[in-house]
């Protein structure tokens, strides 16, 4: 059955609380591949860590919408809200940004708030636009979130079909890049980062991933998400997270465990642009339209 953008935009899904302690930050460190480098830097993420990766955030509750783990249903569709019922084979996340507001501590209390606030035909599938917001218990705005979800076989409802990837494109500059960065995916990764929350099947069960149209359990979207940010700051904004402003992706291909991705970066005055492909036996682009503002 179509979305049904009439009872989904707007909708406000339940606050989410978000505790986290120092053991939740090296934890989701290690499972983006923090301390795998010979780097002293490295014990700035695992050893008594005294700052946090921005996308620690995406482990909230709400950070991710309709695709918040903690919203599943026990059986199919596992993903049921006013307007919006999907299995999670549907389900491909598209888009992500992130705007810090104020660093994330390395312990704390917050509450994420999310909703829809719009949604695309675009003819055989349908894109969810999601915003959310991460709030401390003062009522300080932490990060804010944008995302996008790609709904396969859910268009057809007549809506509006949204900005075109052309329109959304951000091109690098037409030069070499600054750095080329090699990040080995490892075979366990995905199951790793599970340990952050992300508890979807097609991550580790082979079986459930061939239902859902690949030929084996993908890595999580926000873990190469995160290693590619983790990667980027650590190469050229001296490991330091806290000077991140907005980073902000577009989906491009899925990773399998235990490839290697590529990472050309540029610089752009206090913007690094940059993209990622998988290399190796097979070539295809990752993330594409990356951009961290610093």
């Amino acid at each position: 059955m179509p979305i049904d953008p009439n009872l989904a935009l707007g909708v406000q899904l339940s606050p989410g609380e978000f505790r986290w302690s120092t053991d939740d930050v090296v934890r989701y460190h290690l499972a983006i591949g923090a301390g795998a480098r010979d780097d002293t830097r490295e014990l700035r993420y695992v050893y008594q860590p005294d700052r946090v990766l921005p996308t620690f955030g995406m482990t909230a509750p709400a950070a991710l919408g309709i695709a918040a783990p903690s919203l599943y249903a026990a059986e199919s569709p596992e993903i049921r809200q006013p307007g919006v019922e999907l299995a999670l084979t549907a389900l491909v996340h598209a888009r992500q940004e992130i705007v810090v507001h104020q660093p994330l501590p390395v312990d704390g209390i917050a509450t994420s708030h999310a909703r829809i606030v719009d949604i695309y035909d675009k003819g055989s599938a349908a894109i969810l636009v999601q915003q959310a917001e991460l709030i401390d218990p003062r009522g300080n705005l932490l990060l804010s979130y944008a995302s996008e979800m790609f709904a396969r076989g859910e268009g057809g409802f007549g809506g509006s079909r949204g900005p075109s990837l052309a329109e959304q494109h951000i091109a690098p500059p037409e030069r070499e890049a600054d750095a080329v960065l090699d990040l080995p995916i490892l075979p366990q990764q995905a199951a790793l980062y599970r340990l952050c929350g992300e508890n979807n099947p097609v991550h580790i069960d082979p079986a459930y991933a061939r239902r859902a149209g690949f030929r084996a359990p993908i890595l999580q979207g926000v873990c190469l998400y995160a290693m590619v940010c983790k990667a980027v700051v650590d190469a050229l904004l001296d490991a330091d997270p806290t000077v991140i402003k907005r980073y902000t992706a577009r989906f491009a291909g899925i990773v399998y465990p235990g490839e290697n991705v590529r990472v050309h970066i540029w610089r752009a005055g206090n913007r690094l642009v940059f993209t990622a492909m998988v290399t190796g036996q097979e070539t295809r682009s990752v993330l594409a339209d990356c951009v961290i503002d610093f």
